[in-house]
């Protein structure tokens, strides 16, 4: 009973603060939101989606009834046709096109879809980039890992001859192709089919000047200089290297020898794993777009301050008029080599 009074008597004396606001006055206009990468060399597709208000708790704004029309080199050529499946954009349903650009072309898109205003974004695709060669090398490190001075760096060097235009756009990554092991019932042991299981390498991006350059004094003074984000690629510009042939030193992990002195292969025939470098011309608004979204993800002074509201936000850019999203254009080179044995 002594609680029941001590509860009333502290409610009378500390009333609620909790205060119900109708967010419903902030409501904006949605708005049609069209993704799209036109990558050289593969079919064309596109996501349509729509902004959604905070408070409508992740609804699905896939939109499957839109009309979007498709123009290329300023010629119509048609309405893109919808598929319900996965899209690589996390989308449920794409809209798509057996039209496959090549380097140079225009590329249009306009969509309109009743309740909402029209949206349009256009792109020229990049001509490829000149991918020379890539090898495995190894560079002594400072970096105490093993609890040895005596430390290599693995270095995935990747040379390419940039053109001499300023403003070329980049996008680097990596992947690792490992064989594949199957049982073998009949003869019942493991045995190795041909195939191969690739997955993204995560690259030391700070390593290599290209990308280190985006690190501020802040960063440095504040120990927040030893990582930059890019798991799946890090965008660069030709800033540094503009009409050059250069060679991008990509930290991939680290050795107790240099790659030349590699240990004999083991002597149960596993086949090599491999090393596949991707290097992307990207167009210049969807190079903005990657940017803003590696700054997002780094872990730099900005947005430790930004997050306290101390700093502006990292602006996201977009090139669709009327609406929101990003229709991007890439071209791509690739090379694959042999990774020693050991590394």
């Amino acid at each position: 009973m002594k609680y029941c009074i001590l509860f009333i008597l502290l409610s009378t004396l500390f009333p609620s603060c909790v205060k119900y606001v109708d967010l419903e006055h902030l409501r904006p206009e949605s708005k049609l939101v069209l993704n799209s990468v036109v990558q050289t060399g593969y079919p064309l597709t596109a996501t349509v989606t729509r902004t959604w208000f905070y408070t409508d708790n992740n609804p699905n704004v896939t939109i499957k009834d839109a009309k979007v029309s498709l123009y290329v080199n300023g010629q119509y050529l048609e309405d893109m046709l919808w598929y319900g499946g996965i899209s690589e954009y996390n989308s449920i349903g794409y809209y798509f096109s057996d039209y496959v650009p090549s380097e140079g072309d225009k590329v249009r898109l306009e969509v309109r879809k009743e309740g909402f205003k029209e949206v349009s974004a256009e792109c020229e695709l990049p001509v490829k980039p000149e991918l020379l060669k890539v090898e495995i090398v190894s560079e002594r490190s400072n970096d105490d890992l093993y609890g040895s001075s005596y430390n290599y760096r693995t270095i995935c060097k990747t040379t390419f001859k940039d053109d001499p235009e300023e403003g070329d756009c980049y996008l680097v990554r990596v992947a690792r192709g490992s064989p594949e092991r199957e049982y073998d019932f009949e003869k019942e042991e493991w045995g190795y089919p041909g195939t191969y299981s690739w997955r993204e390498i995560s690259v030391d991006y700070v390593y290599e000047p290209v990308f280190k350059d985006k690190i501020t004094i802040l960063d440095e003074l504040f120990g927040n200089a030893d990582w930059l984000s890019g798991y799946n690629g890090r965008p660069f510009s030709d800033e540094l290297i503009n009409g050059m042939e250069y060679s991008l030193k990509l930290g991939i992990g680290h050795s107790d020898y240099p790659s030349s002195q590699s240990p004999d292969k083991d002597s149960d025939n596993t086949p090599p794993s491999y090393m596949k470098v991707y290097l992307y011309t990207l167009s210049k608004p969807y190079y903005q777009y990657l940017m803003a979204l590696a700054e997002l993800d780094d872990h730099s002074v900005n947005n430790d301050l930004m997050d306290a509201g101390l700093a502006e936000p990292v602006r996201v850019t977009s090139n669709i008029i009327g609406g929101s999203g990003i229709l991007g254009a890439a071209s791509v080179d690739t090379i694959t080599v042999e990774i020693p044995y050991g590394l």
